[in-house]
C-alpha cells in the first residue's frame, strides 16, 4: 500500500476510535432540567409557586443554629432573598432586595453590604435552586457532560449566575434527580469552592422533596435538616 494511502486510512481509523469514545446521544441541559422537575413530581418549571420558605437545624464542627430561608421565585435569579440566622449568639439576617443586598443585626439596623456578597445571600436559596436551576444562570454551556459527584456518575450542566459565580449542577442518570451543585464563587484570595449535595428525599401530596443538604465549605461540613418547607404563592 502506498504511504500516502496508508496515512490516509490510519487517521481515519484514529478519528473513528476517537468519536466511538466519546459519549453519545447526552440530553441537553433542557430536557435534564425538565425530567429533574418531573422526577420531583412536577409537570413542568412552571409551578404556581412564587415564594418558598424553608427552616432548618444547621450543625457545623459540634456548632448548631438555626435558619430559615425566603426566597422570591418569581424571577429566580433576580428575584427578592434572604435567610435569617439564630443562634446562641443572636439573630442576624441577609438578603437581597431588588439588587440591593444587605445585613440586619441584632440592633434592627440594616446596612447595605457590597455586590460580592451576592453569591454569599443567593448561595443559601437551596429548594429554589434545585426547582428552578435554568432561572438560577445567566449563561448555560450548551454542552453537558458526565462527571462524578457524591459517588456517583452524573451527567452535569455547567454555567454562570448573575453575580459571576460559576455552577455547576448534577443529575443523577437513574433517578433523573439533581444530586446536587457546585459552586465557584471568585474572591479576592482566589477561587471558592463549595459543594452541596441533596439527601434525604420524601414524598408528600405526590411531590418529591430533599429534606437535607450537606455543604462541603473547603473541608468545612454544614449539615441543613429541614423541619418545615412552604411552596407558597
Amino acid at each position: 500500500m502506498p504511504l500516502r494511502l496508508y496515512l490516509i486510512c490510519f487517521f481515519m481509523l484514529s478519528a473513528t476510535v476517537r468519536a466511538s469514545a466519546q459519549p453519545v446521544d447526552l440530553p441537553t441541559p433542557e430536557a435534564l432540567f425538565q425530567e429533574a422537575a418531573e422526577a420531583m413530581g412536577w409537570a413542568n418549571e412552571a409551578k404556581d409557586v412564587g415564594r418558598i420558605e424553608a427552616h432548618a437545624h444547621v450543625s457545623v464542627e459540634g456548632r448548631t443554629y438555626e435558619t430559615e430561608v425566603n426566597s422570591q421565585v418569581s424571577s429566580p435569579a433576580v428575584g427578592d432573598a434572604r435567610f435569617t440566622m439564630v443562634s446562641e449568639d443572636g439573630t442576624v439576617t441577609y438578603g437581597d432586595t431588588d439588587g440591593t443586598i444587605w445585613f440586619e443585626g441584632q440592633d434592627g439596623e440594616r446596612r447595605t453590604l457590597s455586590p460580592a456578597m451576592a453569591a454569599f445571600v443567593h448561595g443559601h436559596q437551596f429548594h429554589r435552586r434545585a426547582l428552578f436551576p435554568a432561572g438560577e444562570l445567566i449563561t448555560i454551556d450548551p454542552e453537558v457532560t458526565v462527571e462524578e459527584f457524591a459517588d456517583e456518575l452524573a451527567f452535569a450542566v455547567s454555567g454562570t449566575t448573575p453575580s459571576g459565580a460559576r455552577m455547576t449542577y448534577y443529575f443523577s442518570q437513574r433517578s433523573k434527580r439533581m444530586i446536587g451543585f457546585h459552586l465557584v464563587v471568585q474572591e479576592e484570595a482566589g477561587p471558592h469552592p463549595m459543594d452541596f449535595i441533596l439527601k434525604d428525599w420524601r414524598t408528600s401530596a405526590g411531590e418529591t422533596l430533599f429534606w437535607r443538604v450537606d455543604i462541603n465549605d473547603r473541608g468545612k461540613i454544614y449539615v441543613y435538616r429541614y423541619d418545615r418547607i412552604l411552596m407558597l404563592p
